[in-house]
C-alpha cells in the first residue's frame, strides 16, 4: 500500500468515516479530494489538512513512512538522537543568528 488514495481510504475506514466527511472536516472541496485519491497527487497544505483530520502526518500519506503519527517517538536507533522538528528550526534559527553576528564582527 503505497498510493495516497490506499491511505487514505484505509483510513477513513478505520475512522468510520465517509470520503464527504474527511472532505468537509479537511475544508476541501470533495471534487478536489476525488482529484487527489485519483491522480494521486496532491499540494502539501491539502495533504496537510487531510493528514491532521485522520490524526497522521503528512510523511504517512505520501508513503515516506509507516509511523503515523510522529509524536509517538520510537526508541532511538543505537548511534541516531531522536530530536522533534520544532527543536531543530530553533537551532537552525539560532545558527544563523550566530553566522550573522560573526559577519557583523568582520
Amino acid at each position: 500500500m503505497k498510493r495516497i488514495e490506499d491511505r487514505i481510504r484505509v483510513l477513513v475506514a478505520e475512522k468510520g468515516i465517509t470520503l464527504l466527511q474527511l472532505a468537509i472536516q479537511s475544508k476541501i472541496t470533495e471534487a478536489t479530494l476525488h482529484a487527489i485519491l485519483n491522480r494521486n497527487d496532491a499540494k502539501y497544505s491539502q495533504l496537510s489538512r487531510i493528514a491532521s483530520t485522520l490524526d497522521v502526518n503528512v510523511a504517512y500519506l505520501a508513503g515516506e513512512t509507516t509511523i503515523k503519527n510522529m509524536s509517538v517517538v520510537e526508541e532511538p536507533r543505537t548511534g541516531y538522537v531522536a530530536i522533534k522538528a520544532d527543536e531543530v528550526i530553533d537551532m537552525q534559527k539560532q545558527i544563523i543568528d550566530l553566522q550573522g553576528k560573526l559577519l557583523d564582527k568582520k
